[in-house]
């Protein structure tokens, strides 16, 4: 089962970590996770990679960090596959923070707004070091949270608004949580859904992860010496891979719902009819049989995806949900 390619794109100010979370999350998946596992598209785009990432390991100080992004648009071509078989591929957006602040006459803001439109996930990100304490006005402005919201928004009036039948996958990176792991993951948590409260709304269809991430070593006071020890880094790309399992498995569960109705409304009529539309018929059990098979692997995929999600919170329609199949 090979699905279509989709869109990735992360909002996040300038310094939140966008470029230094998108190098660690590759050198983990080239590895593989469960056996799933992530390759650049284009091969000098993996040794690229993986030089910036060997640089951000291997140097101290300042030099280590990636700088912020100058260029208004970079795109990267992925595979997510597993077993090495592609699964699905997805385009990535890094893109300079500051459009965050810039006008939308902008062409930076423009490009954002029309890939955001074309995009089937989200990424938040917001850097733990603005949730050290609890949230305040001021952190929102200092996060742009406000500016994201204005940006989803923007979205919703691009396409149509999530439902329960088809809801939006939307993932909040928490970055540098090492930053702020001393205080109470629930009262973390508390404070992100109060600065993003109209995804956490009820049966409003929006599919939510909090995901706290971290490059550095937990405990370390002084982060440019810090060892470089990957947290979760890998859990937002499979999440975004799972809700588009989901959300292939709801279709073709609708499709199988409308086979078997076709396939009742014939086998309910008398003979004649039955046999003038066998050929109908014989089409139809066909499709139900490859319908089924479609399902039965998404839901397999779904398993083996769901089990590493068990670590985050996940809310459907503003309810905490568990990840299942």
């Amino acid at each position: 089962m090979k699905l279509e390619d989709i869109k990735i794109v992360m909002l996040g100010t300038s310094g939140a970590g966008k470029t230094s979370y998108l190098l660690g999350m590759y050198a983990i998946m080239q590895t593989g996770v469960q056996g799933f596992t992530l390759s650049a598209k284009d091969m000098d785009l993996d040794l690229e990679l993986t030089e910036r990432w060997e640089k951000l390991i291997s140097v101290t100080g300042e030099d280590r960090w990636p700088t912020p992004n100058a260029a208004a648009m970079e795109q990267y071509g992925f595979n997510f596959s597993y077993g090495f078989r592609p699964l699905m591929g997805f385009e990535w957006l890094d893109y300079r923070g500051l459009a965050l602040s810039d006008r939308s006459t902008e062409q930076d803001v423009q490009d954002l707004v029309q890939y955001l439109s074309d995009s089937q996930c989200l990424f938040l990100c917001i850097s733990g070091e603005h949730l050290v304490e609890s949230v305040t006005p001021n952190t929102v402005r200092e996060i742009k949270s406000d500016r994201m919201n204005q940006f989803i928004q923007q979205y919703i009036s691009e396409n149509k608004q999530p439902t329960n039948q088809n809801p939006f996958p939307v993932a909040i990176v928490i970055t540098k949580y090492d930053l702020c792991h001393h205080r109470d993951r629930d009262e973390i948590i508390a404070d992100v859904q109060k600065l993003f409260q109209a995804l956490f709304t009820p049966n409003t269809g929006w599919l939510t992860m909090i995901c706290p991430v971290s490059l550095g070593k937990e405990l370390c006071n002084d982060l440019d010496h810090a060892s470089i020890v990957p947290v979760n880094v890998h859990l937002p790309v499979v999440f975004a891979v799972y809700a588009q399992l989901r959300a292939y498995g709801i279709k073709f569960k609708a499709q199988r719902d409308r086979l078997n109705k076709s396939i009742d409304t014939i086998k309910k009529g008398n003979s004649l009819v039955q046999l003038l539309k066998s050929k109908e018929l014989n089409n139809y059990s066909n499709e139900l049989e490859a319908c089924n098979n479609e399902i039965m692997a998404a839901e397999e995929n779904m398993k083996l995806l769901s089990e590493e999600l068990q670590q985050v919170s996940l809310y459907f329609s503003g309810n905490e949900v568990t990840a299942d199949v």
